[in-house]
């Protein structure tokens, strides 16, 4: 079993995302929000805790709160910079949740940064939309959407952009290709919002009129969860921004969903941090009825294949023995994490900063346990 990524390895992407992002993350939100007196003093008190203090319980009442505190009480030993650091990640969202009151007000107190995000990129939006119109191949679809990828509010990176391009380290296209025309139904767990939902729509909207593919279920999260990630909300604000400068295309995706052909979801298990190895029956229930499911972004592969020091090699298919069904990972790599690489494929066995630069993606296949 490899080593799981804990926030206590010196120069590590984890160990700098407690000590330097954490932190900017929540002084962002403080500042962008007006929030009551109470929930400034509790963020603050969070602000405060990062990086050198203890992780506090969340209250019992709130949804997540059992699985996260029977976890914390099991590992009395784990603090900001001792622990595994997808667990912190998940637990630093929830904790954020908790704090602002998000299941009783419903407030998104991301939204600022989203918005602003979605709204600037309306000329990348127009100039992808007539683009649209003359793709004809999954494999030039699928690229482009991967590119969408590059888009993520919770980092800051020159690289992290839908206008530079990402070199794949595996790239099964044209596999995703002879699937594709059969489907009766593809599910999209999404990344991000903004820029990059807007790549997912096209994709979505190209697999409906285009790909032959009858339904297309996009999953989204319950809460605003790692900064930038989708709710069914920002879906909502980029069709009304979208509507500005392509009708069209808004009337063509509410067509979908009046027909039942687009599909919204937010299964709270999304948003919840176990990997997905651990769904529950009704969602595993659910993705075996696909035919594919598209899995986008670095956070979806962490819970995929475990956020793990997996040797570069290990294969990708030994490690997922459980999917419900065929998938389709589409990632742009931002983590210590990876898989399914040969020696030849592998850029650096030393230096890992081309694990999480942004300079890399890929595009990886792998046929599900039912078939």
């Amino acid at each position: 079993m490899s080593e799981q990524i804990m926030t206590s390895k010196e120069g590590s992407f984890a160990r700098f995302t407690i000590t330097d992002r954490v932190p900017m993350i929540l002084q962002d939100l403080i500042s962008n929000n007006d929030f009551p007196p109470e929930t400034v003093e509790g963020l603050n008190f969070l602000l405060n805790s990062v990086p050198a203090g203890t992780l506090k319980p969340l209250k019992t009442a709130y949804p997540f709160a059992a699985s996260i505190n029977k976890t914390l009480a099991e590992n009395p030993s784990w603090n900001w910079l001792n622990g595994p650091f997808l667990f912190l990640e998940n637990y630093l969202y929830h904790k954020i949740a908790e704090i602002c009151g998000y299941y009783s007000n419903g407030h998104d107190y991301f939204q600022y940064k989203k918005e602003a995000e979605a709204r600037k990129g309306v000329d990348i939006f127009s100039e992808n939309l007539e683009k649209i119109k003359t793709i004809d191949s999954f494999s030039e679809i699928c690229l482009l959407n991967l590119m969408g990828n590059k888009a993520d509010l919770s980092q800051s990176s020159s690289y992290y952009s839908s206008a530079s391009s990402s070199e794949l380290l595996i790239d099964h296209r044209d596999r995703a290709a002879e699937k594709i025309g059969g489907c009766s139904r593809v599910d999209i767990v999404l990344d991000n919002a903004g820029e990059e939902l807007f790549f997912d729509l096209l994709l979505a909207w190209w697999m409906l009129t285009k790909g032959g593919v009858k339904k297309v279920k996009l999953h989204f999260k319950d809460l605003p969860y790692f900064v930038s990630d989708a709710l069914t909300a920002d879906y909502r604000l980029l069709l009304n921004i979208l509507k500005q400068r392509a009708p069209w295309f808004t009337e063509d995706m509410k067509s979908f969903e009046n027909e039942g052909r687009l599909e919204l979801s937010a299964h709270p298990f999304i948003s919840g941090g176990r990997l997905y190895s651990g769904m529950p029956a009704d969602l595993t229930a659910d993705l075996s009825q696909s035919s594919l499911i598209i899995f986008k972004g670095d956070l979806n592969y962490r819970r995929l294949v475990g956020d793990n020091y997996h040797p570069c090699d290990t294969e990708t298919a030994s490690i997922l023995t459980w999917l419900p069904a065929d998938i389709l990972i589409s990632r742009i790599l931002k983590s210590e994490v990876v898989v399914g690489l040969t020696p030849d494929t592998t850029p650096d066995r030393k230096n890992t900063q081309w694990m999480y630069n942004g300079k890399y993606g890929l595009i990886e296949y792998v046929t599900g346990s039912k078939i």
